[in-house]
């Protein structure tokens, strides 16, 4: 029995593939169609005729369009010989219950503009909490990032001028809500545009975590798919998601964790 949340998963698909849907049931209409065609040239004796069996076809090949468009809101994996398990949701990263981890540059920049787009999800997540507020979240990272050892990047046109290394990560509290900010990306020093690579992200990703077993204290992490906003990365959603189940995996089986990391493909894009 289709639940609610099934009938919504499928009318998010239909009206995200309004085309592809149309498309689906045209062309399984018309395969049947075909098949009837050389089944009655070829067997005359077999007759396929009348109201019953066009509905018939019209009813298959609507719901072949519909299966095909309908895609699961959630879905789990369950990580062999520990207690991690994954649950892979599609929906808003500021709905998640838990830590919420935000991918950012190097510089951890909080002024919106050519730092920060707010087309990202670090420029909604400044956005969100801290618009015309800098100064309270320029405080905390201040704190954070206290024992790290930045480079001063003098040369830079815009932003701030503190660099620290990737995978650095700064615990960010408003009000009850916790964010794990984690450096992903490097920075061009001219035009302030940022970029990663893989190497980069499974960095950024192996400190994450690191930090992670000692914030989340039994809660979840829910992280963005990272790497498919303005980063640069360029790989395909699917190839983006198996780095981070991998790199999930591989920090699961060498610590022994056994905290439950919700991976959220956010609506909103990712840093």
């Amino acid at each position: 029995m289709m639940t609610m949340q099934s009938l919504t998963d499928l009318w998010f698909g239909i009206t995200k593939h309004k085309m592809k849907t149309i498309t689906y049931v045209f062309t399984c209409f018309s395969v049947l169609f075909t098949l009837v065609k050389i089944v009655t040239q070829f067997f005359p004796s077999v007759q396929i005729a009348g109201v019953a069996p066009l509905v018939a076809g019209v009813i298959i090949s609507i719901g072949f369009g519909l299966r095909k468009v309908w895609k699961p809101s959630s879905a789990t994996i369950h990580i062999a010989n520990s207690n991690t398990s994954l649950d892979i949701v599609f929906g808003d990263l500021f709905a998640q219950d838990g830590v919420r981890a935000i991918a950012v540059s190097e510089f951890f920049e909080t002024e919106l503009g050519a730092p920060v787009s707010d087309k990202s999800l670090h420029g909604a997540f400044l956005k969100r909490h801290f618009s015309g507020y800098a100064e309270s979240i320029d405080v905390q990272l201040a704190t954070e990032l206290k024992n790290e050892q930045p480079t001063v990047a003098e040369d830079k046109s815009c932003g701030k001028k503190l660099c620290y290394p990737i995978g650095t990560t700064a615990l960010i509290r408003v009000n009850e809500e916790r964010y794990l900010l984690f450096a992903l990306t490097k920075t061009n020093h001219e035009n302030c545009k940022v970029y990663s690579d893989v190497e980069l992200m499974w960095r950024a990703l192996h400190r994450l975590w690191r930090r992670a077993r000692v914030e989340c204290n039994g809660y979840p992490l829910s992280l963005p798919l990272v790497g498919s906003g303005l980063s640069g990365l360029n790989l395909p959603t699917r190839d983006l998601l198996n780095l981070v189940i991998l790199s999930t995996i591989t920090e699961s089986k060498a610590s022994g964790d056994t905290q439950n990391r919700p991976v959220g493909d956010t609506s909103k894009p990712a840093s």
